[in-house]
């Protein structure tokens, strides 16, 4: 696997592109059909994204862009999220607004639906000093890793400070949950929708044949 923290791809989808999936966005927000993981995120599985040709386009152009990235082949789509994020009343001085790595480990790819200003709560992104092996600190978390808060990273195992991932809508940000990551705060007035592309290393053969039929589908 390439040395892979984050990357960023400005214009990833045209605007008029991205002004046809914020439709199909807004719709599914709308329709009580999907399963809704919490008042502001729905979530959606690859037989309903089969089922829609819009949404299988999107998802083929990510999958393949993040498997150039990771360079991995055998990158399976765990879940897709629909997020509609607004100011809440979180105790910020918890995960996710703190520098943090995921107990399960995914390759994302964060699709913005509308501009994303600082105001707008953007994820905050960075890397780890080389003397810092998150991975191996991951594969140890115990079951109360919450409570103990040993999946948070500090400020001294930062190379430098997270950087918000500003963009515009059409942008997309690819990123390895092993990076040091956090929520950005949204100010009162402003929102964040986007898709997100939760990716797991698929091991089974079986799975990995599944996805190489499925694109040759799409394709």
């Amino acid at each position: 696997m390439k040395n892979f923290n984050y990357v960023e791809q400005k214009n990833f989808f045209t605007k008029s592109y991205t002004q046809s999936i914020l439709k199909k966005f807004n719709h599914i927000f709308k329709n009580s059909s999907y399963k809704k993981i919490n008042l502001n995120t729905f979530e959606l599985k690859i037989d309903e994204i089969l089922d829609d040709p819009l949404l299988l386009e999107v998802f083929n152009k990510v999958h393949e862009q993040i498997e150039i990235i990771t360079n991995l082949k055998n990158l399976k789509l765990n879940k897709l999220w629909l997020v509609y994020s607004v100011p809440d009343a979180i105790k910020k001085t918890n995960v996710p607004y703190i520098p943090h790595f995921d107990k399960q480990r995914y390759m994302k790819a964060m699709l913005y639906l509308n501009p994303v200003s600082i105001k707008n709560g953007p994820i905050h992104l960075g890397e780890v000093k080389n003397s810092i092996n998150i991975e191996e600190k991951r594969l140890k978390l115990p079951e109360d890793y919450k409570l103990k808060k040993l999946n948070i990273i500090s400020n001294k195992q930062l190379k430098k400070e997270l950087k918000p991932m500003l963009g515009n809508s059409g942008d997309i940000i690819f990123f390895d949950t092993n990076s040091p990551h956090k929520a950005g705060l949204i100010e009162k007035g402003y929102y964040r929708k986007v898709m997100r592309f939760d990716f797991e290393i698929n091991k089974k053969s079986k799975n990995k044949f599944f996805l190489k039929k499925l694109f040759n589908f799409i394709k």
